[in-house]
């Protein structure tokens, strides 16, 4: 395992995973552009050691492959899902030490964000620069409960951030503070090692510290080190932690941003005022490039992993599950036993809460990692007028602009709710004529001595 982000890229550039970009670039629109082009041509990771006006380096698309975070957890990537399931179930509390290299470098006077930290503009459309790797940790105000979370963050001031609030634990803590009328304290973290990031996003219940969550992947404790300014831990061996506070009751609008979904949004976000920002000596920036792959591994695969065990458990006949275009569209491969199993498996998963609005019900021999075999599946196995599951009125996900916003009024409240339709499309094949469904293949042993050939000419 890896305390740090640096000590990861090390090892990752030891195994070919880098690109080093060393001509100039901006942290406006050209860095972003570069990231995204690594990771579409290339894959790899892309590090930016020579960046106009910041003597740190920047790196992106970290965490752009599964590969990656196999690496990141110790194992080979066949295992990655089977040893997550294994580990996580086993939470390790995180430990608060007295010091750690975050405190190198800590600036209280004359604070500038942008002068500090290379925050990259992405979009041409967009606002301004922001972050889209900041993890931020909150507690409730009421019961102590501690979040960690990735969310948009714009650099409106010196000092001062907007944050897109869209989503609990945090959204539930800032309105539990609001009640009160009182600040919420919040640490943006950057810079975090493999493991911690990732389990930053991690779908899990509320309740549940993530930095336990962190503990249990990398099967040690996570190092935490108290903030300067406010009542919160951050991780010893971060690279960057800004400390401030959201103010109560103030919003203002932001926009246009492009987001995961890749598409502009306009949000009237809450405001916060930033009072010390500590980082390493000689900082390395993770830089997130969205709608650009990182995101599918950081969310689909990371909600799919956490998930599955869940449904799994709860379903009976779901095998496996996979998320795609954070968590919009979903492939279940069942295990039928039952013509109806394909639906019901369907309609369990449009009502489980999460944000799918498409989902797709395919066989055993379907390969659900092989978009080739999940548009075979529906173009051979689906009949539209018997095999189609339309629900209306349902919870929509706020960032994707298909959706459609109601009011409704609670106790002289108004409350804006994202709502939106599900399609289930169901692609097994009918158990009462398997047989013409049968999949064409190679003889099982002749595949098997063929693919040995071929990975020993390098063919993998």
């Amino acid at each position: 395992m890896f305390d740090d982000l640096r000590g990861f890229i090390e090892h990752i550039n030891q195994e070919g995973e880098v690109v080093t970009v060393t001509e100039a670039l901006s942290v406006k629109y050209e860095i972003a552009a570069a990231i995204k082009g690594i990771s579409e041509k290339d894959g790899r990771v892309a590090l930016f050691n020579n960046v106009k006006d910041y003597p740190g380096t920047i790196v992106g698309n970290l965490l752009g492959s599964k590969r990656r975070l196999a690496m990141a957890m110790g194992v080979d990537e066949t295992a990655l899902s089977e040893t997550y399931s294994s580990r996580r179930k086993n939470l390790i509390k995180p430990s608060v030490i007295e010091g750690g290299p975050i405190k190198e470098n800590i600036i209280s006077k004359d604070l500038d964000i942008l002068k500090t930290l290379p925050v990259l503009t992405h979009h041409e459309k967009d606002m301004g620069p922001y972050f889209t790797s900041g993890v931020i940790i909150s507690k409730d105000p009421e019961t102590g409960a501690r979040s960690m979370g990735i969310h948009r963050i714009l650099v409106r001031a010196p000092r001062g951030l907007g944050i897109f609030v869209n989503s609990p634990p945090l959204s539930n803590f800032l309105e539990n503070a609001e009640k009160k009328g009182v600040p919420l304290e919040i640490a943006v973290v950057l810079g975090q090692d493999p493991i911690t990031f990732f389990s930053s996003v991690v779908w899990a219940p509320e309740g549940i510290d993530k930095f336990s969550i962190a503990g249990a992947l990398a099967r040690r404790p996570v190092s935490l080190v108290k903030c300067e300014s406010v009542d919160l831990e951050v991780p010893a061996h971060a690279e960057f932690v800004l400390e401030g506070r959201i103010l109560p009751g103030e919003r203002l609008t932001e926009g246009p941003f492009g987001e995961s979904t890749g598409y502009y949004l306009t949000y009237n976000n809450p405001v916060a005022e930033i009072q010390v920002i500590t980082h390493r000596n000689q900082p390395v920036y993770n830089a997130l490039m969205p709608f650009a792959g990182e995101d599918e591994v950081l969310l689909d695969f990371s909600w799919g992993l956490e998930n599955k065990h869940v449904f799994l458990e709860s379903i009976s006949g779901l095998k496996d599950l996979r998320l795609r275009y954070i968590g919009l569209m979903a492939v279940a491969q069942v295990k039928k036993r039952d013509e109806k199993d394909g639906q019901r498996i369907i309609r369990a998963l449009m009502d489980c809460g999460m944000p799918n609005k498409v989902i797709i019900a395919v066989d055993e021999d379907v390969d659900i990692q092989s978009d080739r075999d999940i548009w075979w599946a529906i173009a051979t196995r689906f009949q539209p007028d018997r095999d189609t599951i339309i629900k209306s009125n349902m919870p929509g996900l706020s960032i994707d602009p298909s959706t459609m916003l109601r009011e409704t009024v609670s106790s002289g409240v108004k409350t804006l709710i994202t709502e939106t339709s599900k399609i289930g499309i169901d692609a097994t094949k009918p158990l009462s004529d398997v047989d013409k469904f049968e999949k064409i293949r190679v003889p099982p042993d002749v595949a098997e001595r063929v693919e040995k050939i071929l990975a020993g000419m390098g063919l993998k």
